[in-house]
């Protein structure tokens, strides 16, 4: 009964199809009109034929322009290329082929979705860019946070590049991942909440100085002008800090509690031999940085590493003194803010992880690209709708 009412559809699409107006086109200089040409297109009903002018060579004003007003997308509907879109930035080429024909009855190569999801790939990137904030009016706090993964690619992608694996070579890339969203309450206890539809993302692969430019115009879209207090939080990269520099001046920056009390644990290990004694100081030591007592903290590990101080240590400790101006806990807990960098790292495993890593997966920078574009807009308060309703057009 399905594929009859699908088939019916399709015949009264067609039907209203023929019907539309063809544009007017003043042909070019040189430029010759072909009329009556056929071809196949995808719709959310399944595949339609259409017949329209041609105008050949292209130009201004040429190919074909009945496509470009019914906003035909890679030979796809809207509807249709929507409907791509989302199923390929949730799952991978083969299964979205499986998926859209057990879900809406349609017969769709998986190369065929592939190739429309390179064609959303970069209007999807400039909307994300361009979204604007999810809650209009000002806003108390504006969280800012960038983080990296790995994403597995091809040989070719990786030319060049060093690894930290025993054979030197890499095998993946680093894709960088922000996250945005902003808080307007607090819980009875005081603790921060995260306003519900408040967070979005962007992702890409391009450098950290570049990234730092997008992640600060997509701030700027998404209200941080507006907010009183703007917050950055950071797992102590180097380069997160650099783009919280250059790009995030006025924010306050804070390392991620959770980073810093795992070098804690890793200064506790360096210092005593004995696992239980370590576990003990690591307790002690996390306490006091969260009331904001690292000079105690740094006082008591230097007392018991004695001298000389082992590399390990010193690697730890550097790492604490590097971010003492970043772990001012007390008062940020004070101030009612958030103190870990949860939202982006979450990000990291399910807008990346999920769909690019995994097993067997290899990407092109390009085709990675595309996705993580698709799955930020998926996963971003109000992105999708965005991404269809504005970005898209340009691509039709």
């Amino acid at each position: 009964m399905r594929a009859a009412l699908l088939a019916d559809g399709r015949r009264l699409l067609e039907g209203l199809l023929a019907q539309v107006p063809v544009p007017e086109v003043t042909p070019q200089p040189g430029q010759r009109r072909h009329t009556d040409r056929r071809c196949e297109v995808l719709s959310t009903l399944g595949p339609v034929t259409l017949s329209r002018d041609y105008y050949h060579p292209p130009g201004p004003e040429g190919g074909f322009p009945l496509d470009r007003a019914l906003g035909l997308i890679g030979g796809c509907t809207p509807g249709a290329a929507r409907m791509l879109g989302r199923t390929a930035a949730q799952l991978p080429y083969l299964e979205s082929q499986q998926q859209l024909q057990e879900l809406a009855g349609i017969l769709v190569d998986a190369s065929q979705i592939q190739r429309m999801v390179q064609l959303l790939g970069p209007p999807a990137q400039g909307s994300l860019i361009q979204l604007p904030a999810p809650i209009q009016g000002s806003v108390p706090e504006f969280y800012a946070s960038v983080d990296g993964t790995g994403v597995p690619m091809i040989p070719a992608e990786l030319e060049g590049r060093q690894g930290r694996g025993a054979d030197g070579q890499a095998h993946t890339r680093e894709i960088k991942l922000a996250a945005f969203f902003t808080q307007t309450t607090r819980d009875a206890e005081g603790r921060p909440v995260r306003d519900p539809q408040s967070t979005t993302y962007l992702a890409s692969f391009v450098s950290s100085n570049e990234f730092g430019l997008l992640a600060r115009q997509a701030a700027l879209a998404r209200g941080m002008a507006r907010a009183k207090q703007v917050i950055f939080l950071g797992d102590g990269a180097a380069w997160v800090w650099e783009v919280a520099r250059t790009c995030f001046p006025q924010a306050v920056c804070i390392l991620d509690y959770y980073h810093a009390s795992q070098h804690i644990v890793a200064l506790a290990k360096a210092i005593y031999a004995d696992a239980g004694v370590a576990q003990n100081w690591a307790l002690r030591w996390q306490s006091l940085i969260y009331d904001s007592e690292l000079d105690v903290l740094l006082s008591e590990a230097r007392t018991a590493a004695g001298s000389p101080v082992s590399e390990a240590v010193q690697r730890e400790l550097d790492y604490l003194e590097r971010n003492r101006s970043r772990m001012d806990y007390r008062h940020y807990r004070n101030c009612g803010w958030f103190i870990g960098s949860g939202v982006v790292e979450a990000g990291c495993k399910r807008v990346i992880g999920q769909r690019l890593k995994q097993s067997g997966m290899f990407w092109r920078e390009a085709g990675a690209t595309a996705v993580a574009s698709l799955r930020c807009a998926l996963f971003s308060a109000g992105g999708w709708e965005y991404l269809w309703s504005q970005a898209l057009r340009k691509a039709a």
